[in-house]
């Protein structure tokens, strides 16, 4: 089945996208325990300062453990996995876009199991890095953030086929 040329360029952009977002996913589930610490540091302390800027006082020295670690699991876990989900979804939609009968059945079936493997396999790895710890409630955050990005996907793509087909009906 040909693919025209714009499909073309989409499915390679969105894979190529997908492969940097999991590479990157799985690299930092390989880091030990202070350098996860360090690696999310930043974007603990870049919160922390919006959240101040935004409401003075909200984060103290009393609270500041129980916030970075929202931070880490509502960005590090449930975001990354968010944008996992966009891409890996949009890569398999573009690679299967052609076959017709199956597209739908096997795009929902290679997105979610993907999804799960890749949170599975983060946290697995962590298992045997030292300071880190796999947790299943981790691979909860990252497979709903993962659903979440490819429901998105789900929901923009059904939209977009349906006011095609609207169209093409007038």
């Amino acid at each position: 089945m040909k693919k025209n040329k714009l499909d073309l360029i989409l499915m390679i952009i969105f894979t190529v996208l997908a492969v940097a977002i999991n590479a990157y996913i799985i690299y930092h589930s390989c880091l030990n325990g202070a350098q996860s610490s360090q690696a999310s540091q930043g974007v603990v302390e870049v919160s922390e300062e919006v959240v101040n800027t935004v409401r003075p006082g909200t984060v103290t020295p009393e609270n500041y453990n129980a916030f970075a670690t929202f931070i880490r699991k509502s960005l590090g876990h449930f975001g990354l996995f968010v944008v996992s989900g966009i891409f890996s979804s949009l890569a398999i939609y573009y690679i299967f876009k052609d076959f017709k009968w199956i597209k739908h059945f096997l795009n929902t079936i290679f997105a979610l199991s993907f999804g799960l493997i890749i949170a599975m396999t983060t946290e697995i790895i962590q298992l045997n890095v030292p300071e880190r710890s796999g947790e299943f409630t981790d691979v909860l955050i990252d497979y709903g953030g993962y659903l979440l990005g490819a429901f998105l996907v789900g929901l923009v793509l059904f939209l977009v086929i349906r006011h095609q087909r609207k169209k093409q009906r007038e």
